[in-house]
């Protein structure tokens, strides 16, 4: 049974004023230090003040967290109803509640099924779905079809993608058209599943693609502006920098052949330069730029200290004088080749990327479709479009308290909403009386959706804006900080706060000028131990030839298999020795062990086959792709025998999976020698072995 913690006062405390349904809170909270159950606690605190559940916005980042929200308060509610005063009354006085009279425990016990049966209800969700739900009520107003559906993620990324290959298609189709120049150009410069990655990268941004192309006035235009920006003419093109590289007036392509005649008379590194300027004079087109750069440009095109050396310099100074200022001009126009490249990778990215915005802008227009991105941006729109209207003034009447969990991750546009819904909340005195609260928890360091927008020093910015405007308004605002930890000892917090403490670590995970706030263990939190193990780095291979190397083994010297076979022999020696389980008094099992990984990579399996080979019982993956199960890939091959009879190498699979059980030899002596496909070969040997009419039989079968 789990032991019962002891929590310090001062956590307590914090922990309770800051669920006090009265004033508006910011917390930011380390991990594992409660921020979820204080957030469930304020709920059920509003709900004892009275509040209609349906005036209760709880806004979570993913289902998950909006699912898990939901059951701890109703979880909690539905407990009140069988307890007795003096259980209940303990209950209440652990939320923070200081006067508990008859009607606070009947009122207690009532609130469960409230907040079921009231018209609306409680409302825990995701931004998207409350998008959802508002857009779907004013769909006039926010210029969305009536009955629009919601593409998730999966759905999005198969319209992208059928997007995509038609783009694809058509630039292929017309090779010489604006696409099919553009996918010329950007072929050159990426690998095909690289470009598809940039294009859908691009598109996952377009509304900022859209509104710059729309503020410089079309394509062309951006491109343009993006010329000037890079510092190369609009219709300067690499062509024409190239050619002004080979065909300069300082060192023109007649005085090649002599000066290299110069440096092979010279010592050996003019001869050097003898070979680079004779190649650059053999060579034509590309490959004669490239080697004239060799004459003044490092391998890495880095300029050389000096052309020729100083003995041939002393000889020919004029020579010397005017390489050098060949030189200057090479590097120069270099900078200017590599600024018009940008250019024209850029121009072929954003011209494919905008074929498939508008192609699957159209696909979501003629079905009625809205991706969560459209979602957020339309409800923006909708909510700051003209000064506050009906739709401001019934989602007032609406909504009289916002809770937002995980605030870290919440991008700009999303906490432009959030500004919006409760802008009304802090102007004073109106219409209304009743008072009204926004509450955020999260935790800078612990922002892992960047990637879908969220920028973690918003949640400070917009403290500081919710806290100054509740000064203006004369309302009490609080921010406070969770440093406790409920999960994790004095060692691992120790070693957190010693990896951030320099300013150039800190900086990194949080705005906050005085570092990331301490984390602090409960007092009786469970003793550890923070090892460091160094780096596991590659052992030397000989070279091999292509046929003498494996196919598709993984080299046991390899650093991943090496770190997994410590690992498992690290855990091995720990059962063997019989090392605590902790403060339990019973020696350590392996079902005591957790290993972590950052995903289930190649990392993940080693790990697993380490452990398996140690003796070490492991529960192994959790979860596994379904279609590379070697019992479904047997399966797979089966279906496709049966489909195509000649299809040799999927019976072969088949029969030498346990479905059939042939083994190496049983195999060869069906397919070794036989006329015609291994499929007649098993009918026609039937008679001859009994695995073969076994297998036959059951192949019919």
């Amino acid at each position: 049974m789990a032991r019962v913690k002891t929590v310090p006062p001062a956590v307590t405390a914090v922990q309770t004023e800051v669920a006090d349904p009265a004033v508006s809170a910011f917390v930011s909270a380390n991990a594992g230090s409660g921020k979820t159950h204080v957030l469930a606690q304020r709920v059920i605190r509003l709900l004892l003040a009275g509040v209609d559940p349906a005036k209760i916005l709880c806004i979570t980042f993913t289902k998950a967290a909006a699912a898990n929200m939901a059951d701890r308060v109703f979880g909690q509610l539905a407990g009140w109803i069988a307890l007795d005063d003096e259980a209940l009354d303990a209950k209440l006085c652990a939320l923070g509640v200081t006067t508990i009279t008859a009607a606070t425990r009947a009122q207690a016990r009532t609130l469960f099924a409230a907040a079921l049966d009231t018209p609306g209800g409680l409302k825990v969700e995701t931004i998207h779905a409350f998008c959802t739900r508002l857009l779907q009520r004013f769909p006039f107003e926010a210029a969305v079809p009536a009955h629009f559906a919601v593409l998730d993620e999966r759905a999005t990324d198969e319209l992208l993608d059928r997007a995509t290959l038609a783009v694809m298609l058509d630039a292929t189709a017309a090779p010489d058209g604006p696409l099919g120049r553009a996918l010329t150009a950007a072929l050159a410069a990426a690998a095909d599943q690289t470009l598809r990655d940039l294009v859908r990268e691009t598109v996952f941004r377009r509304h900022d693609l859209t509104a710059w192309i729309a503020a410089a006035g079309g394509l062309d235009a951006a491109i343009a502006g993006l010329s000037a920006t890079l510092g190369v003419a609009a219709d300067e093109s690499v062509a024409d920098i190239d050619k002004a590289i080979v065909e300069g007036p300082l060192f023109p392509p007649s005085e090649w052949g002599a000066v290299a005649e110069l440096c092979r008379a010279s010592s050996a590194n003019d001869q050097k330069q003898c070979g680079r300027l004779s190649a650059a004079a053999a060579a034509t087109g590309r490959d004669r730029v490239e080697s004239y750069l060799d004459v003044f440009l490092t391998g890495d095109r880095a300029p050389r200290k000096s052309v020729i050396t100083a003995a041939l310099a002393k000889t020919y100074p004029a020579l010397a004088e005017r390489l050098d200022r060949e030189r200057e001009r090479i590097v120069a126009l270099l900078e200017r080749r590599c600024a018009a490249a940008c250019r024209d990778r850029t121009a072929a990215l954003l011209t494919l990327a905008t074929a498939v915005i508008n192609r699957t802008t159209a696909e979501k227009n003629r079905r009625g479709l809205l991706d969560y991105d459209d979602l957020i941006d339309k409800t923006l729109d909708l909510l700051a479009r003209t000064p506050p209207g009906w739709v401001h003034y019934k989602l007032d009447r609406a909504i009289d308290h916002v809770l937002v969990d995980e605030a870290q991750d919440t991008s700009p546009k999303q906490w432009e909403i959030i500004r919006h819904l409760v802008a009304e909340f802090t102007a004073g005195a109106g219409a209304r009386t009743t008072r009204r609260s926004i509450f955020a928890v999260g935790d800078e360091k612990q922002s892992i959706f960047s990637f879908q927008g969220a920028v973690p020093r918003e949640f400070a910015r917009m403290r500081q804006h919710f806290a100054a405007a509740h000064r203006a308004g004369g309302l009490d605002f609080r921010a406070r900080e969770f440093k406790f930890s409920f999960r994790s000892g004095a060692s691992v917090l120790g070693a957190v706060d010693a990896v951030f403490a320099a300013r150039e670590m800190y900086a990194s995970v949080t705005s906050d000028t005085d570092g990331v706030p301490p984390h602090e263990p409960l007092p009786d939190a469970a003793p550890g131990v923070v090892e460091l193990w160094p780096l596991m780095p590659a052992e030397p291979t000989r070279e091999m030839e292509g046929w003498e190397a494996p196919f598709d083994a993984t080299l046991e010297t390899s650093p991943r298999e090496r770190l997994a076979r410590r690992i498992a022999r690290t855990i091995r020696d720990m059962i063997d020795r019989g090392e605590p389980a902790g403060p339990e008094p019973r020696p350590l099992t392996a079902g005591d062990v957790l290993v972590l990984v950052r995903q289930r990579g190649p990392m993940f399996t080693a790990i697993i086959r380490a452990l398996e080979e140690a003796k070490v019982p492991v529960a192994g993956a959790d979860r596994l792709a379904l279609g590379e199960h070697v019992a479904i890939v047997d399966l797979l091959a089966l279906a496709d025998a049966l489909l195509l009879h000649a299809d040799d190498l999927a019976l072969a699979i088949a029969l030498k999976s346990p479905l059939f059980g042939f083994d190496d030899d049983l195999l060869f002596a069906l397919a070794h020698g036989r006329r015609g496909s291994l499929w007649g070969a098993l009918r026609r040997s039937a008679a001859t072995r009994p695995e073969f009419a076994e297998a036959a039989a059951r192949l019919d079968r």
